[in-house]
């Protein structure tokens, strides 16, 4: 016999009314309420952030968006099954921390396992490294099976349809992704205080690089981080050429980010350096801070990603700038790059060794592949390989140069020493070996 079931007509509207206010307020309160998730400190206008709270197994992500910070998108998500903070490779954890979604894969490039699209971060980041945490491979993705909570080997597990959504509210290298175990929330006074005390530090870090001493420069990072520096000299030299000819070069940042975890603050910002009617975006310059005695220190620098002319090299600031002064100056960009270009090949650092050829590169019979193809070769036979420099000769062109210098090589089955003589083409600003020859002493 079937049973009817009678319901208020009153009470059935008041019920769904309920749910839709309850519904409404989960996604609103945030932007009405003062109190803020503390991992979100400045977002850049329309610019989302995922945050993830691995207690209650759910993604969030925020935008910012006229002044207010508020819940976009939220949906239950699965991530390691085994509780605690990822510390090594296979153990199953999903780690905590800021971290930045650095490539997408559609289906078709995907084992069944990750669903219909994935994004790899960039874990471990230079906080994990600096801890000693290893592993990889940590993506936010879609699914085959049925969603569980706990569910993964580390990874941030979505169902399908909520990986393609999600896809919407990603920017490779930009919105960061933010792993917490659980939400902490913070006012709206102390986050202020928080941006305007970072954002005046970086203020005078940018004065420092325009028109400080390398002291100044260094005075914004913790004594236990030496930051890259063999740039400095070369940068003073660009910037007294500028002011001879009644110009400086101005760097600015736009589009900052400052997100918090665990006692660390990362900064993420668009770098720029202008001069005179050019404007050029060296990339997005990544900041580690801490707090301590209430001065902000930095404690790790990085870019996460450079414009493609950038991508193999380590001073974009300097790069950037050299062929906007004089040529005297480009004559130290080349034996700069020179030395760089020396310190790969010692390092055996094959893939960096060969971003320093250009395309066109002929010597000795052989092109560009044939001749890194070689190095190579000899770099997997060496146990070690030590080449240097000196007594640089540089004659310059307009776009290019000869350069003879004295050159020692020393390897694990080889020590000669004679003069190197070098033709480079300078491309887009960096210089480029075309041609090379030796003649052994």
């Amino acid at each position: 016999m079937e049973k009817r079931v009678v319901v208020n007509k009153s009470k059935l509207i008041g019920l769904v009314l309920g749910i839709q206010i309850v519904l409404t307020f989960s996604l609103t309160a945030f932007a009405d309420n003062p109190i803020l998730p503390s991992a979100i400190i400045k977002l850049p206008e329309n610019e989302n952030a995922i945050l993830v709270e691995k207690k209650s197994q759910t993604l969030f992500v925020y935008t910012f968006k006229e002044k207010n910070l508020s819940i976009q998108f939220q949906v239950p998500c699965s991530t390691g099954e085994a509780f605690g903070v990822k510390q090594k490779s296979g153990d199953k954890k999903t780690p905590e921390g800021i971290y930045f979604l650095k490539d997408e894969y559609e289906k078709k490039y995907l084992a069944p396992i990750y669903g219909q699209k994935a994004f790899p971060t960039d874990y471990p980041n230079f906080m994990d490294k600096r801890a000693g945490k290893n592993g990889s491979a940590i993506w936010i993705h879609g699914t085959n099976k049925k969603l569980k909570p706990m569910d993964s080997n580390g990874c941030i597990a979505l169902e399908n349809l909520n990986i393609i959504k999600l896809s919407d509210y990603i920017t490779l290298n930009s919105t960061p992704v933010i792993l917490v175990e659980e939400i902490h929330k913070a006012d709206s006074a102390a986050r202020i205080k928080q941006e305007q005390e970072i954002s005046d530090l970086l203020n005078q870090w940018i004065k420092a690089i325009e028109n400080g001493s390398y002291h100044d420069y260094l005075s914004f990072y913790s004594s236990e981080y030496l930051p890259e520096i063999s740039w400095w000299e070369q940068w003073l030299n660009i910037r007294k050429e500028a002011s001879k000819i009644g110009s400086s070069m101005m760097v600015s940042i736009e589009r900052t980010g400052i997100y918090f975890h665990n006692q660390v603050f990362v900064v993420l910002f668009d770098y720029f350096l202008s001069f005179e009617n050019k404007k050029i975006l060296l990339g997005k310059r990544k900041l580690f801070l801490e707090n301590k005695n209430s001065s902000y220190q930095i404690i790790g620098d990085r870019f996460q990603s450079t414009p493609k002319e950038f991508e193999k090299i380590e001073t974009p600031l300097v790069f950037a700038a050299i062929p906007l002064v004089k040529p005297v100056v480009q004559e130290d960009s080349v034996i700069t790059t020179l030395t760089q270009w020396l310190a790969a090949w010692s390092a055996k650092d094959m893939e960096k060794f060969a971003f320093f050829y250009a395309e066109n590169f002929y010597s000795d019979g052989m092109n560009k592949q044939k001749w890194v193809q070689r190095k190579q070769i000899l770099a997997k036979k060496y146990n070690f390989i030590n080449v240097s420099g000196r007594d640089f000769k540089v004659k310059l062109r307009k776009e290019t140069c000869e350069v003879s210098f004295f050159q020692e090589y020393e390897s694990s089955g080889l020590t000669t020493q004679g003069t190197k003589k070098l033709k480079l083409v300078n491309k887009g600003g960096l210089w480029k070996i075309y041609q090379e020859s030796w003649k052994e002493k």
